[in-house]
């Protein structure tokens, strides 16, 4: 999620009011010192993020006023708008932005704006068929994950609403990821922001003084997000950014086209997989911690949200690593790479562990603010001073994998999640299904992959370094 203007003209302003003064080329990010390009590029993302941590802790506050039914609903939900997530804004939105970076770092505009169009293409296509799939599945689904009564009527609902407009998510996400790819920061981190900003208004609007419910902060998503998507795609199709897709998606230059997309596909389906693979594993293990009642449940929701919102902080770095190292292999620049991973890991890594060591010293700093139940509690406590301890190796796999999306070579980190999901389930099923252990084996599990995975990226990102000398 990136900012840059085709022509920057002192004084002169883009639709989102933002200056363009200071918007900069690919040319003029490989030319900055690596940690300024880095940090040029996060600190709007991350400021963006710190909005959606806000706007989420604030969603989550709003439902839990409905009862530990609606957290327990929204945690079957979560799942599911992470893979919505990782589909379109790491997944097929990242392989997009890696090749128009990669494009544009060789100097190719012309395969940068084909990239766009047969990406905004496809999201579309991706964004019809998810929602068409939550419609007919989402009651299926949520029943073989353990839920019953109340708790399955409400999640289903509650997602056949969110998921609808998927349409609208998919979009916004793609547009997002054009510009992000271009090296793009402020316009997406600004349109972002508003749209979780009046997402934070509106949610109780709906929920209690419309009296809609859950329900009604599932509308206040999707009007947020189509409020927010269509200045992103003035600003795209307008021809303001370094890419100037075509809005005749149907008839992309040049006709739809095999290398396009396989420069999408060749990142992006690996990425998806990587994402797809780690959240089938949340369900999963969802799944088996609902069977010990819904004190869990609702624990363990908790807590994988706020995995989700902590991620969200050093998703800047990690975004800038992907463009930056995009751009670095465009213009065969690889000492430039291990720079960007270098820098930007260190400053992911502090980010985590202040969050780890604060979350192990009191977990109730989180979910205290949301329940008062001793059940929910102790699960939670468990939680974060269990898993809370392997968040700078989180950290640590997040920059490496985007390095790896980059450079073109996402099938690495893909392989790796799908190697440490399978094991960690294994081992969870056996040790709660056979062996009678609780939570804290399922957490020591979680932990231990995080750590192993951190370690095997690191190993084969230090090997391929040495393959480039």
């Amino acid at each position: 999620m990136n900012e840059l203007s085709a022509a920057a003209v002192p004084g002169k302003t883009n639709p989102t009011g933002a200056s363009t003064q200071r918007a900069s080329t690919p040319e003029q990010l490989l030319a900055a010192t690596p940690l300024r390009a880095i940090v040029q590029l996060a600190l709007p993302t991350t400021a963006m993020m710190v909005v959606a941590v806000t706007a989420n802790v604030a969603y989550t506050y709003f439902v839990s006023r409905l009862g530990d039914d609606a957290i327990a609903a929204i945690s079957l939900v979560f799942p599911i708008s992470l893979v919505a997530i990782t589909l379109m804004g790491t997944g097929i939105g990242a392989g997009a932005a890696s090749a128009i970076a990669r494009a544009l770092g060789a100097r190719q505009p012309r395969a940068a704006q084909a990239v766009a169009e047969h990406g905004l293409a496809l999201g579309l296509g991706l964004g019809a068929l998810f929602g068409v799939a939550i419609l007919g599945g989402a009651r299926i689904l949520f029943s073989a994950m353990g839920a019953t009564g109340a708790v399955l009527a409400s999640a289903t609902t509650y997602a056949r609403v969110l998921f609808g407009g998927a349409l609208v998510t998919f979009s916004a996400a793609m547009l997002d990821n054009i510009l992000r790819g271009e090296g793009n920061v402020r316009v997406p981190a600004f349109l972002s922001s508003a749209s979780l900003l009046l997402q934070i208004v509106l949610t109780p609007l709906f929920m209690f003084v419309a009296g809609w419910g859950l329900v009604g902060a599932a509308i206040a998503t999707l009007t947020s997000q189509l409020l927010a998507t269509i200045p992103r795609a003035r600003y795209v199709f307008g021809g303001r950014g370094a890419v100037h897709p075509s809005w005749r998606l149907w008839r992309p230059s040049g006709g739809f086209a095999r290398t396009p997309l396989v420069d999408i596909l060749r990142v992006g389906i690996p990425a998806s997989l990587s994402g797809l693979v780690n959240y089938l594993g949340i369900i999963v293990l969802t799944a088996i911690l609902a069977r010990f009642g819904e004190a869990h449940l609702a624990a363990y929701g908790l807590g994988t949200r706020f995995n989700f919102l902590l991620l969200s902080l050093p998703f800047g770095f990690a975004t800038a690593v992907l463009t930056l190292v995009g751009m670095a292999a465009g213009a065969r620049q690889a000492e430039r790479v291990t720079a960007y991973v270098i820098r930007a890991g260190a400053i992911v890594v502090g980010i985590m562990t202040v969050a780890a060591a604060l979350l192990w010293w009191r977990p109730e700093l989180w979910f205290g603010v949301f329940t008062r139940d001793a059940g929910i509690l102790t699960v939670g406590r468990h939680y974060f001073r269990i898993i809370g301890l392997s968040f700078p190796f989180v950290g640590v796999s997040m920059v490496l994998a985007s390095a790896f999306q980059g450079l073109g070579r996402a099938t690495i980190p893909m392989t790796l999640a799908v190697v440490r999901v399978i094991a960690v389930l294994i081992v969870a099923v056996i040790c709660t299904r056979w062996l009678g252990m609780a939570d804290r084996a399922v957490f020591a599990t979680v932990a231990a992959g995080n750590v192993m995975s951190a370690t095997v990226l690191l190993v084969l990102f230090v090997r391929l370094r040495r393959s480039w000398r």
